[in-house]
């Protein structure tokens, strides 16, 4: 990365001040360090700061876009006829407008990635998101081969991933990172998702083992729900719908709509 690359030039530049010019040898294992840190970290700062800003715009906006796009849909419910099934797909629509949108910025930021890798894989984890969020699976699979784990939900998504291209130990080594990385609430997603995708292999005995690891460790009422079901023989009981947005994220199951409730006519008394 050119951050690097410029840090080893001030490297060399200490090295030879310190060795040929004053003639030290302590200075001239010194300098170079010193070269290399005055260099590098001030355009690392500079870059993280503005990579920083731009993510939090890009994400700010589609927040923005949602909060608006959820507004209408609340407005729509309170009018005469219509299903929420209908209004829900409008929303999707837009939504997905908004993030193809958000792609488009992403994309143009990728020359932060030439400057310091740790940016390019930033860029990588939202954009993988993103692109997961709208279906675009194929380009979200491109975008986590070099992603980071930083976040339970880029985790559960990369676990789907590996799960629907039947990828066991991949899946398997993603859920033991994430189980280990992960702590508290933020560990409920990792642990839901696992012991559903074991329920619906039929590997009730390792599911039952998960929930009860993940229920001693983030206190869920969700997991020991399932936990109970499972021991009790119960698996259709098994929901993960407790946990809203963050399970229907991981598009394994979409959420019950039905009719909007029509708006009675007439004054009121």
């Amino acid at each position: 990365m050119i951050s690097i690359l410029l840090g080893f030039l001030g490297a060399a530049i200490g090295f030879i001040l310190g060795y040929n010019v004053i003639g030290n040898s302590i200075l001239a294992a010194t300098l170079p360090v010193v070269g290399f840190v005055i260099v590098s970290l001030p355009l690392n700062l500079i870059i993280k700061k503005k990579l920083q800003n731009l993510l939090q715009q890009v994400q700010s906006k589609i927040q923005q876009n949602q909060a608006a796009m959820q507004k209408r849909m609340n407005q729509l419910q309170n009018q005469a006829g219509g299903s929420a099934k209908g209004m829900q797909k409008q929303m999707e629509k837009k939504q997905t407008e908004s993030i193809k949108q958000a792609l488009k910025e992403l994309d143009a930021a990728g020359h932060f990635g030439k400057w310091n890798f740790l940016a390019g894989k930033q860029i990588n984890t939202l954009k993988g998101q993103l692109n997961f969020q709208i279906g675009d699976f194929e380009e979200a699979d491109k975008c986590f081969e070099d992603s980071m784990n930083s976040d339970h939900l880029t985790v559960a998504m990369k676990m789907v991933r590996a799960y629907k291209k039947d990828d066991w130990k991949r899946l398997r080594k993603l859920y033991k990172k994430g189980k280990k990385r992960f702590k508290d609430e933020n560990a409920v997603i990792i642990y839901a998702l696992f012991s559903w995708i074991l329920t619906k292999e039929e590997m009730i005995d390792e599911a039952i083992s998960v929930l009860n690891e993940g229920q001693e460790k983030t206190e869920s009422e969700v997991l020991a729900n399932n936990w109970q079901h499972l021991v009790n023989g119960k698996t259709r009981k098994f929901s993960n719908a407790g946990l809203g947005d963050t399970w229907y994220a991981l598009k394994l199951e979409k959420p019950k709509t039905g009719k909007v409730r029509q708006r009675k006519s007439g004054k009121r008394r």
